[in-house]
């Protein structure tokens, strides 16, 4: 009896282990597979997501917050992670709700607008700080800005005009009472030396020169930059350049001004104490008038830019007197003196004169 009992104790509690065993080997492989079939989430964050403020736009302008947050997205379906990720097929949108809310500073959280069941979406920052005001309008004269960062070396600002002339400023009724200037400026990083326009953003400035949050009808005005460039007067001479017409000697040139104003950059200007106006004498035997244009480099004007030019052609001297050696032959003495240059013409004629003189007196 006891053995008996004994036996049955004893299968009894081999029975308890294998039982255990069982029971805990198949938890562990039920938890097992259930970490394997979690899905994969995927996470992407996306930057410069507009802020949609919701507020009455025709009572109030607000203003004092970043208009962007960043937004991490989350999905276990990365086709639908991707679609909210990319800005032109994004479904959702970011909301500042401030209906309700008056004038003032408000703190006030940020919520997502038509997102997707299957993703899940954090922003940041979380709140944003809106500053509420009466809305308002009113007209301002525009002021062109011209940094002389904008000007080349030497340069000056001669004039300066814009258009329009004014524009209508829109903001709060706080904002509006520290508006000092409106201003149309001209990007600093452009340098010019000669005339130019160019459209600017307009701009509400207070006293420090700090930017305020308007609207401005237009955004922008024609900004027109008449320059002064440093001058310098410089001498002109004419050089002789072409080929040498046969029977000519040489030219005399007469030019109609003898100095030009030159224009451009200080640095270019100080190289520079005379022009040679490059004179063309190729085929001309008779006297003439010619246009020069006044060479300059780069960077550099002349005015005038042209100078006129009379050309005067001088005889070779051997060819002339060769002609007037064939010409004796069949003239007379009195010839001979007219084919004579005009300083020897005149000393034949003394010496004839005093030959008659001796005749006579003899």
């Amino acid at each position: 009896m006891n053995s008996s009992r004994k036996s049955n104790l004893l299968y009894g509690f081999i029975a308890l282990v294998f039982s255990l065993i069982l029971f805990f080997n198949a938890n562990g492989r039920n938890v097992q597979t259930t970490l394997n079939t979690n899905p994969e989430n995927f996470e992407e964050t996306v930057n410069k997501v507009q802020i949609h403020p919701v507020y009455d736009s025709e009572k109030y302008y607000i203003l004092g917050f970043d208009p962007y947050v960043s937004v991490k997205l989350s999905s276990a379906n990365r086709i639908q992670l991707n679609a909210e990720a990319n800005p032109d097929t994004r479904g959702f949108r970011v909301v500042c709700d401030l209906t309700g809310l008056g004038e003032g500073t408000h703190e006030v959280k940020l919520r997502i607008q038509n997102g997707s069941s299957a993703v899940g979406y954090t922003i940041n920052p979380a709140k944003v700080t809106v500053t509420i005001e009466k809305k308002v309008t009113q007209s301002f004269k525009i002021h062109p800005v011209v940094s002389s960062s904008n000007l080349g070396e030497g340069f000056s600002v001669d004039s300066v005009t814009v258009t329009p002339e004014e524009a209508q400023i829109t903001t709060g009724e706080k904002t509006l009472a520290q508006i000092d200037r409106v201003v149309a400026t001209v990007d600093p990083s452009k340098t010019a030396s000669a005339d130019f326009k160019e459209n600017a953003t307009i701009e509400a400035l207070d006293k420090e020169g700090n930017r305020l949050s308007i609207i401005s009808d237009p955004q922008e005005a024609q900004v027109v930059v008449k320059v002064k460039a440093p001058e310098k007067i410089v001498s002109l001479y004419a050089s002789q350049v072409g080929t040498l017409p046969n029977g000519i000697s040489h030219y005399d040139f007469k030019l109609e001004s003898l100095s030009t104003i030159l224009r451009g950059p200080q640095s270019k200007l100080e190289a520079i104490e005379s022009i040679a106006l490059p004179v063309d004498i190729t085929n001309i035997t008779e006297k003439t008038t010619r246009e020069v244009v006044v060479p300059t480099e780069d960077g550099v004007v002349a005015a005038p830019k042209t100078v006129k030019v009379e050309i005067t052609p001088i005889r070779n001297t051997t060819h002339t007197e060769t002609e007037t050696t064939s010409g004796r032959q069949s003239s007379s003495t009195s010839n001979v003196v007219e084919t004579t240059p005009s300083s020897t013409t005149a000393e034949t004629r003394e010496t004839s004169e005093s030959a008659v003189d001796s005749t006579a007196n003899e």
